[in-house]
This record gives C-alpha cells, sequence and structure tokens, in this order.
C-alpha cells in the first residue's frame, strides 16, 4: 500500500514527468494518477473509470483514462500486468513496489504474487546468451489452485 508521502512522491513524479514532456497539467490526469496509484491489486481501465468517479470526478470519460494510462505506465507509475488473463489489460502499481510475478490458477483466477531469485536469473542468463539486456518482463506462471484442485479431477 502506497501512503499519503509516496502518494506525494509519485504526484510530484508524474508533475515532472508532464513537464518534461512540455504536457499541461491536468486535475482530471492527477486523479486518474491518484487513483491508480492508490488501487489495491490489480485494475482494469474500467476499473479505474469508477473508481475515479467515486472519489468525485463523475463526468470523467473512458476514453480520458485510456489516454492517461500508457502515460502513467511510459511515467513508470504503473504497468501492464497479467497480459494472459484473456479479460482485457489489467494494471497495477509500480511506484516504489519491488518486483514481482504471478502465478494464476486457471480455473478460478486466483492471482498470487510471488518472487523467486533464481527465475530471475536465470531470465537474466537466457537473455545474455542471446545477446539482449534484459529491461523488464512479464512472468506467469498458471496452474490449478489447491481450493480447485479436486474440481478439476472430477
Amino acid at each position: 500500500m502506497l501512503g499519503p508521502e509516496g502518494l506525494n512522491r509519485a504526484l510530484e513524479h508524474l508533475r515532472a514527468f508532464v513537464r518534461r514532456k512540455g504536457l499541461k497539467s491536468s486535475l482530471v490526469r492527477e486523479s486518474v494518477a491518484r487513483a491508480a496509484l492508490e488501487h489495491v491489486g490489480h485494475f482494469t481501465a474500467e476499473e479505474l473509470v469508477r473508481s475515479v468517479r467515486e472519489r468525485g470526478v463523475e463526468d470523467v470519460h473512458p476514453a480520458t483514462v485510456y489516454r492517461v494510462l500508457p502515460l502513467l505506465v511510459e511515467a513508470e507509475l504503473i504497468h501492464q500486468t497479467l497480459v494472459s488473463g484473456g479479460e482485457g489489460q489489467r494494471y497495477e502499481r509500480a511506484f516504489e513496489r519491488e518486483h514481482h510475478d504471478h502465478i494464476i490458477c486457471s480455473s478460478c483466477g486466483k492471482v498470487v504474487e510471488f518472487h523467486f531469485e533464481a527465475i530471475e536469473l536465470l531470465q537474466s542468463d537466457v537473455a545474455k546468451s542471446l545477446g539482449f539486456r534484459l529491461t523488464g518482463h512479464i512472468h506467469e506462471l498458471f496452474g490449478v489452485c489447491s481450493a480447485c484442485e479436486p474440481l478439476a479431477r472430477t
């Protein structure tokens, strides 16, 4: 969870990023950023629209949120995640958050975040052996969680 001080740092980071890009400041953009940064877990653009509206910006248009999301990704405040989920693109906070990967139950959709150093090292080795400098990745594992396992066997 990003506390008030972290949120202020993130919003100042966004303001500086917007200035560097030569864009004007926007209260709606900051409202979208605030909702994204305070969201717990993964979210879709549609969920973000609802969240911004619930925060009092009732006239925010979904197209505005869709335009702001790539800017927030470029500013490294959020990142795309759960690419293979099948329910559309999802996002999560990246600002001041440790890297992690995901394992997803293919039966119920449960998502568990994890970090496993051996996987990180292996990815770097693979990239290096193929002549790449790794700049990022989205790692998703799929399986059946323990709650769904008995159902999957029937």
